[in-house]
């Protein structure tokens, strides 16, 4: 697996995350088993998500509210 470098490699692995995520919900319910080809896959894909989406689409802290009364 390579790192997500441009938004076309993002947009490539949120697909492929929606078909893993399908694959492991299968017509018996949920696939909970962490040593599951798919799920190993899912995971390593979500870190590097999350990587790229913290350096592309940072969250911004927001200010707190003001109360008036």
């Amino acid at each position: 697996m390579k790192p997500i470098q441009t938004e076309v490699d993002y947009d490539a692995a949120l697909e492929r995350v929606t078909a893993l995520m399908d694959d492991l919900s299968g017509p018996d319910g949920q696939i909970d088993d962490e040593n599951h080809p798919s799920r190993i896959e899912l995971d390593a894909l979500v870190a590097c998500i999350e990587a790229y989406e913290s350096i592309h689409y940072p969250i911004e802290l927001s200010s707190p509210a003001v109360v008036t009364e």
